[in-house]
């Protein structure tokens, strides 16, 4: 069932609802504000319940969040070069927020995008589900067509665990540009237990983006052989950080979007990571629809006032965001997410739940 309450005032007076998702032993909770993940309380091996997501516990923690706890990110997620793109044969420009001399753009805005907007509850037929929508104008933030988001979240028990799925979904009235994405952090064993780098973790990629001196892929493909972004076997997540790299340099460790195996335009979920906490034995296996999962293990966290009083520091938790690749607009040859009238933009999002013994 979906229990909702008041989290907070906005600072124009509005009101921004939580929705509490109960399933079993197990609770989902989002806000209007964002469309945002606030927690995420599932059982460890031994039935003790913990919330295993990163947040704040009131609203006005996320008015000024960089690390975007939670947040659903769009209509652009991730970097694009240069704050501009091209549709058709129409030229496009971005707020530009971020790289040296705020060239290029990150996540659309940091105060007007996607996550930071209200979003509106429309009535859903599932009592174990919530839907929320978000109205953009032709042109607004910078991009064509009157443009409506939507995004379910869902939990449901399944027989060895939990699964939350999300879906997102634009329409538009013109043919426009839309890169959707999660922004929530993980600590499987508990939000408050400290760092997640001891988790271990696999990718089912062969391949990853590497970056620029600006964080924004460099256009190239490059196998994860032999560089500390091979996760084919599983490893934790801390495990090559001190290794000598230039990739890991620029990206102060992590942050680099890997090729997820198998990806076709057909919309399907297929694996893409999974990861477990050896403490508690919580296990999390991530399906995705997108061509891409960004991979950023808290590298510049630094939160004095989390959840519950919980200070995050760098390695708190880890994001894993299911996206098309960044800055794909500039690389015609990777998959685009183009949305038009005929054909609306949708993604999926799977997060698998359970727990494993410890041998």
């Amino acid at each position: 069932m979906v229990e909702s309450s008041m989290l907070g005032m906005l600072p124009d007076g509005s009101c921004a609802m939580k929705y509490t998702i109960l399933v079993g032993n197990a609770t989902l909770t989002v806000t209007d504000f964002g469309a945002t993940v606030l927690g995420l309380s599932v059982p460890d091996r031994d039935g003790n319940v913990d919330d295993i997501v990163l947040g704040f516990s009131g609203l006005e923690g996320y008015f000024d969040d960089p690390a975007c706890y939670g947040a659903t990110i769009g209509p652009v997620a991730n970097r694009t070069r240069g704050a501009e793109l091209t549709i058709g044969s129409q030229p496009y420009a971005l707020e530009r927020n971020d790289g040296p001399d705020n060239a290029n753009n990150l996540h659309s805005s940091l105060t007007k995008g996607l996550h930071k907007r209200l979003w509106e509850r429309i009535e859903d037929e599932s009592d174990d589900s919530l839907t929320l929508a978000c109205n953009l104008a032709d042109g607004e933030l910078g991009l064509p067509g009157n443009r409506r988001f939507t995004a379910t979240f869902s939990l449901v028990e399944e027989q060895d665990g939990y699964r939350v799925d999300i879906r997102y979904r634009c329409e538009s009235d013109k043919e426009t540009f839309v890169n959707v994405t999660n922004h929530t952090y993980f600590n499987l064993a508990g939000h408050a237990s400290g760092s997640a780098l001891d988790t271990v973790v696999a990718i089912d990629a062969d391949s990853f983006l590497p970056i620029a001196g600006d964080h924004v892929p460099d256009g190239r493909i490059l196998p994860v052989a032999s560089t500390p972004f091979d996760f084919r076997t599983p490893k934790a997540l801390g495990q090559d950080l001190g290794q000598t790299s230039v990739q890991l340099e620029r990206g102060h460790g992590i942050d680099h979007c890997f090729c997820a195996r198998g990806w076709e335009p057909d919309g399907k979920l297929r694996h893409a990571l999974s990861a477990h906490d050896s403490k508690s034995g919580r296990t999390l296996d991530i399906s995705v629809t997108a061509p891409g999962i960004q991979l950023y293990p808290g590298n510049w966290l630094d939160d004095p006032e989390g959840k519950d009083g919980t200070s995050y520091r760098a390695g708190a938790g880890f994001a894993a965001e299911a996206e098309y690749f960044p800055d794909c607009v500039h690389h015609p040859s990777w998959p685009q997410p183009v949305c038009t009238p005929e054909k609306p933009y949708e993604i999926g999002i799977s997060w698998m739940l359970g727990t494993y013994v410890q041998r």
